[in-house]
């Protein structure tokens, strides 16, 4: 059974006001009707979907204080975390998928809630000639793949906020072998398991 109301942390924790709880319900919503017939996430997160998929991807404004910087979604899927930034006023999200089915519910989503974050469908290494500020992503793939597909996308001064598992220390341990990076681990609030990895400086090993 779906739990279908904002947990406590996630009041503590973040400003939320009344248009974008509505906003959220709405959401969750329509994620789990979509989600009957097209595979967004996977079912067990729908249990509690404030907690897996809001509070966690909500987690992330506390390292970008700019609602006006840019913005990136790498493999956003069903917009998680591009659409929660949107829904709490961040004004330049840009998201990308490869998967149409997706894309789909990414316009339906944008109508339905009135939000104006920009979608690219579109392969990641395929897309080119823009820079961001922020380059953000979720479940997508390891973090030398994740620094691969972000090099491209980066100009001096950006920073990239990943949503990460238990497995990190490997991740960041592989990913050491092609590329330089400045980097600090915080923990995720909605998983003790997970953490959050913010890095800058990006440049290829020598």
């Amino acid at each position: 059974m779906t739990k279908l109301k904002p947990s406590n942390l996630l009041e503590k924790k973040f400003n939320i006001h009344v248009d974008q709880k509505e906003s959220f319900r709405k959401y969750i919503n329509e994620l789990c009707k979509w989600n009957s017939h097209t595979n967004l996430v996977g079912k067990s997160t729908l249990i509690d979907p404030y907690n897996s998929h809001i509070l966690d991807c909500l987690q992330i404004t506390k390292f970008i204080k700019n609602k006006k910087k840019s913005i990136i979604d790498l493999g956003t899927g069903a917009g998680l975390p591009g659409v929660v930034l949107a829904i709490v006023n961040y004004s330049n999200v840009f998201l990308i998928d490869s998967n149409i089915k997706k894309i789909k519910f990414l316009k339906h989503i944008a109508k339905e809630l009135n939000l104006s974050f920009k979608i690219f469908y579109s392969r990641i290494e395929d897309f080119k000639n823009l820079k961001f500020d922020y380059i953000v992503s979720r479940a997508l793939s390891g973090l030398d793949k994740l620094l691969f597909y972000s090099i491209k996308l980066s100009h001096n001064e950006t920073k990239m906020i990943f949503l990460k598992g238990e497995k990190i220390l490997s991740e960041i341990e592989t990913a050491e072998k092609l590329w330089k990076f400045d980097y600090t681990l915080r923990d995720s609030i909605s998983d003790t398991r997970g953490k959050i990895i913010l890095l800058e400086n990006l440049r290829k090993n020598d």
